[in-house]
């Protein structure tokens, strides 16, 4: 009999420290939405995240679209993601964090703006 009472207490004091828990991580996500410096931060964070994610999984999973072997294409997208993290490391480290994101992302931009051109433009000439 005990036993069940501790049980049931320890459930309790569980639950009541899921809820306090539970109510400091809202509040305190609300006040990244509400500090206004905060909050403009936190959506071009959240904006950019996004667009990566997309950007990534876009990459990614189309490569059933070009005329190669799917296991190759991803093998070799796999491959190539080896030397990318190295750079990527080697560009924070001496660069910095934000100077090596706002490059790789100028860089990511023109690309994808240039293959969508060239895509285009060859989908007139066929």
């Amino acid at each position: 009999m005990l036993e069940k009472a501790e049980k049931c207490e320890r459930r309790e004091s569980v639950g009541v420290s899921v809820r306090i828990r539970l109510g400091q991580v809202l509040r305190e996500t609300f006040v990244l939405v509400l500090t206004p410096g905060l909050r403009l931060k936190a959506f071009i964070i959240f904006y950019l995240w996004i667009t990566t994610s997309t950007i990534y999984y876009g990459v990614s999973l189309n490569s059933y679209n070009l005329s190669t072997n799917i296991y190759l294409y991803t093998f070799l997208g796999g491959l190539l993601e080896i030397p990318a993290y190295l750079l990527l490391w080697l560009a924070t480290a001496t660069l910095g964090r934000k100077k090596t994101f706002a490059i790789l992302f100028l860089i990511c931009g023109i690309s994808i703006s240039l293959l969508t051109t060239l895509m285009l433009l060859l989908q007139k000439s066929l």
